[in-house]
């Protein structure tokens, strides 16, 4: 596999990506992080790419402090850019320096246990649902090609001519969100069939999906930065909460594959609002979920219709991946 230098100078002397954009992690004080997440994403996409028809594609961080990450082609290359702020912001978050699942009282009391059992901080759990969330999101970007139309497609919901509604760009979004949350709970699966037998429970499994999510909800936050009031057809991206309820719905789905009892999708989206809430209060941040969680009682009808909607429209939309590789999870 290459190296990350190695892809850095590939970029760089093809004129692909200017030196001055890449982000060397090298000898910074999260260099083992940023050099897995590297190898997990490239490795994935150079397994992947010839099936995908997105060859030669690469993986490279960017000088960039924000939460985001953008996928695009450029002379011959299908890119993923995350920004270098994207992986220092959610390690230091969720679980490097204030870790709610020992420090916060009441989530401490509820997951306390479970951290015991799994013999690692649960904030690992959040932190690596929202990294992998983002990368296979991207590259479902890669997969839809969609350069003719746009450029790059970012994760972060874009201001400008950039942020206008279309069906379009709502149905390539509505498509990344479900592929990244088809492969997503595999992962966290992973963390509980670690566990003792006798503790490979249902209680056990939903809170770890519970956390998964949260971890997801958290990074939309990061985005976001705002508190922002429902909309349907609006903006570059369906609204945040939308994208929670239908992103736990797949996770869920998933998951129940997975196991051999069923699962309760509403019951987990509610405990991962519970805690982000508790993310948010401990951090001093603005408590969105609580917003979020109200704004979803209140108008779960028109949230259920617009996401129904949205499925049925992108079944019209030939090059998103749901209709390009029906099969690929």
């Amino acid at each position: 596999m290459l190296s990350y230098e190695e892809v850095c100078t590939e970029l760089i002397s093809k004129r692909v990506v200017p030196y001055a954009d890449i982000f060397d992690f090298k000898d910074t004080p999260l260099e083992d992080l940023f050099e897995m997440f590297f190898t997990f994403c490239q490795t994935n996409l150079s397994e992947h790419c010839a099936e995908f028809d997105i060859q030669p594609a690469r993986f490279v961080y960017t000088n960039d402090f924000d939460v985001n990450a953008r996928a695009g082609y450029v002379d011959g290359y299908y890119i993923i850019k995350v920004n270098m702020g994207t992986i220092i912001e959610t390690f230091k978050s969720f679980f490097a320096n204030k870790n709610i699942f020992k420090q916060h009282k009441q989530t401490n009391e509820k997951y306390g246990s479970l951290e015991k059992l799994i013999e690692f901080p649960l904030g690992v759990v959040m932190y690596q649902a929202a990294i992998q969330f983002t990368y296979y999101h991207e590259r479902a970007h890669l997969i839809q090609k969609p350069f003719q139309e746009f450029t790059s497609l970012e994760e972060h919901n874009q201001t400008g001519p950039s942020s206008h509604y279309s069906a379009f760009k709502h149905a390539l979004e509505f498509d990344a969100d479900v592929h990244a949350a088809n492969l997503v709970p595999v992962h966290i699966i992973d963390f509980w069939k670690k566990l003792a037998k006798q503790d490979q429970t249902s209680e056990n499994l939903s809170k770890l999906l519970s956390i998964g999510v949260s971890g997801i909800l958290n990074y939309f936050m990061f985005m976001e930065k705002n508190n922002q009031n429902l909309y349907y057809r609006e903006s570059s991206h369906p609204h945040p909460l939308i994208r929670s309820v239908y992103i736990t719905d797949v996770i869920i789905h998933v998951a129940e594959i997975n196991v051999d009892f069923k699962l309760d999708s509403s019951a987990i989206l509610r405990e991962a609002f519970n805690i982000t809430e508790s993310f948010c209060e401990h951090n001093g941040f603005p408590n969105f979920a609580a917003k979020f969680k109200s704004m979803f009682q209140q108008n779960f009808d028109g949230i259920k219709e617009y996401i129904d909607n949205m499925a049925s429209e992108a079944d019209h939309v030939s090059q998103l991946v749901r209709n390009r590789f029906p099969d690929s999870i």
